[in-house]
């Protein structure tokens, strides 16, 4: 079989495993660094990538520095706004990508044409990779890996220069790139070349120690501008991924029961015994690979744990996840490659575990379909998990399933009473109540609920951004506008790239007459994403200012409030030619003649 069959038959291959997942839906983290963030609504906002890691997000407080994958999504943006099938289309690309650069990592690392191949479509159809490629969030991991191969691949080319830009995009997609200049080190040690070419490696280490400057410089790591903590100390950190590490290894042996949540714990100390037993098998397994250390097909294993090692030294709030095996996956692939010739003998089981894994791929492709299946899914796996239950709660919540969504919410409480979303969902689901009720004081009983629900939240955690936000709401339909217009400015303050806060502020302001604050307010929103409704609001505030121009004699008569409140309107009908609010004020007006 030629290279260009192969080729053809292992895209074709990994292709059609994931066929069945192309209508697949976003996900958690897409809502806040997709769907809600205003800046990849234009490609002119693509320079503000490489200098603000707040654009990364709608939440200022979950900024990175990830420039190369904002631009992807904003020309996903681009090209089909908010449709899924483009954004899966281009993960299933970058995945099939890592596949073809398996492949040729694998020869150059000294794998025989067929074993190489082997390489690329083990990698490409392991179950491990469903995340990287249904999640489009977890594209960063993809992204990344790619550059980081083709990189890898080039510097063992003789390539340095076009390696350096590639190690660069890589930088910019996931900061898991930075353990590229050893594992070109190591590489190199496998390939036996030891002349010690200092020159070529050393511009890596160089942009690596920029990168880590550049990422101190915005308070990102280290402590600078008042980076977060973390999530645990070092050596709670240590003991955790200690028993992660054996973990990891089941995954990838077994990859079966896979979910977005796993049920793992954060280890205190190596008391216990599922620590020790993992220390006791990483040992022996570090034990073994120093006794076979002249073995060039150890080196390439070193690969594997040293892709890992970002997310075993830095504390994360998720203690194990499937997509952080992504690029260490692509490392074993090789491995396995070059030891094709004495596995030759078992080809026959080869195929049958190339079918198994194409068939748990199929099947786990199905969880992502969608939200309540992806966590309804992860429930069964990890009842014990509370922020499974959190996340399936919001998904019974948006198909208008209320009980089912309450009962999820006071499981996660239960599991956990210090969870900030659940009991904030939980305040929604009163208000939401509230809303349909028709007997007043049976209405006031469940807003009365949600807001004891949002103030515990927000005693708790006085800044938590969504409990700030809904009481608000409650205060506005209570008629405490004054209330209502201080929580708003504290969210704005707190988020002020999140627009329906903008929104909030605006209809507070209004109740309280304070139209020029309000306008403003509604442009901010605007400004940060353009809707039909705010434009109609902007437009009933501009004729509240032309009728109170009006009472005051103004010359035109408030005419000229009137005009921009057409125009308002206009732009209503523009985004949303449905518009009833909109068209019904037009015709009041008269259409602007």
């Amino acid at each position: 079989m030629s290279a260009t069959q192969r080729a053809l038959l292992l895209a074709g291959l990994v292709l059609l495993a994931y066929a069945n997942s192309l209508q697949g839906s976003f996900h958690y983290d897409d809502f806040h660094s997709l769907l809600n963030n205003p800046h990849l609504r234009r490609l002119g906002e693509i320079p503000r990538f490489f200098a603000d890691p707040g654009s990364f997000s709608a939440d200022p407080e979950k900024a990175m520095y990830r420039p190369v994958l904002l631009v992807s999504y904003a020309l996903n943006y681009a090209a089909g706004q908010y449709g899924p099938l483009g954004y899966h289309l281009v993960n299933r690309a970058l995945h099939l990508g890592c596949a073809l650069l398996v492949w040729r990592v694998g020869l150059q690392a000294g794998a025989n044409p067929t074993g190489a191949w082997a390489a690329a479509l083990l990698f490409g159809l392991h179950p491990l990779a469903t995340e990287p490629v249904n999640y489009i969030s977890s594209r960063s991991e993809s992204l990344a890996a790619l550059w980081y191969l083709a990189s890898l691949s080039l510097f063992l080319g003789r390539w340095p220069g076009w390696a350096l830009l590639c190690f660069g995009l890589g930088l910019g997609s996931k900061e898991m790139a930075i353990t590229l200049p050893a594992a070109l080190w190591l590489a190199e040690q496998a390939l036996g070349r030891n002349r010690g070419a200092w020159r070529e490696h050393l511009p890596f280490w160089g942009l690596g120690l920029a990168y880590v400057v550049l990422l101190w410089s915005f308070g990102l790591v280290g402590g600078g501008g008042g980076a977060d903590p973390g999530p645990r100390d070092l050596w709670a950190q240590f003991w955790t991924q200690a028993k992660a590490g054996a973990y990891y290894l089941k995954l990838v042996a077994m990859p079966v029961g896979l979910n977005v949540e796993h049920a793992f714990s954060e280890a205190a100390g190596p008391g216990h015994p599922a620590v020790g037993l993992a220390l006791l098998l990483l040992g022996s397994l570090v034990w073994l690979a120093w006794r076979s250390r002249r073995q060039a097909g150890v080196l390439w294993l070193a690969l594997a744990l040293l892709a890992l090692l970002p997310a075993v030294v830095v504390p994360l709030n998720v203690l194990v996840n499937e997509h952080r095996l992504y690029l260490s996956l692509a490392f074993l692939a090789v491995a396995v490659g070059r030891s094709w010739d004495p596995l030759r003998r078992y080809q026959g089981y080869g195929v049958v575990l190339v079918v198994l894994c194409a068939a748990l791929v199929v099947q786990r492709n199905r969880e992502w379909r969608d939200e309540l299946s992806l966590w309804g899914s992860a429930a069964q796996h990890s009842p014990a998990m509370p922020r499974v239950h959190a996340h399936l709660g919001e998904a019974l919540r948006r198909m208008g399933d209320l009980e089912g969504a309450q009962r999820e919410y006071e499981t996660t409480l239960r599991l956990d009473p210090r969870h900030r979303a659940a009991r904030t969902n939980l305040g929604n689901l009163h208000y939401e109540r509230a809303q349909t009720q028709s007997d007043t004081a049976a209405a006031r009983r469940e807003y009365a609920l949600a807001a004891a629900e949002y103030e515990q939240v927000i005693q708790l955690d006085p800044d938590y951004r969504e409990a700030l936000n809904n009481l608000g709401s409650i205060y506005l339909v209570l008629g405490r506008t004054a209330e209502a217009s201080q929580v708003y400015q504290r969210v704005v303050a707190l988020s002020p790239n999140f627009p329906e806060a903008h929104y909030n502020l605006g209809l507070a302001l209004v109740r309280q007459g304070r139209y020029p604050e309000a306008v403003a307010a509604y442009q901010q929103a605007l400004r940060l994403h353009p809707d039909a409704e705010t434009w109609c609001s902007l437009g009933e505030v501009r004729l509240l200012q032309g009728q109170e121009a009006q009472r005051q004699g103004a010359p035109d008569g408030g005419r000229q409030q009137w005009q921009e409140a057409i125009a308002c309107y206009q732009q209503a009908l523009a985004l949303d030619p449905a518009n009833t609010r909109a068209a019904t004020r037009l015709r009041q007006l008269g259409g602007g003649r």
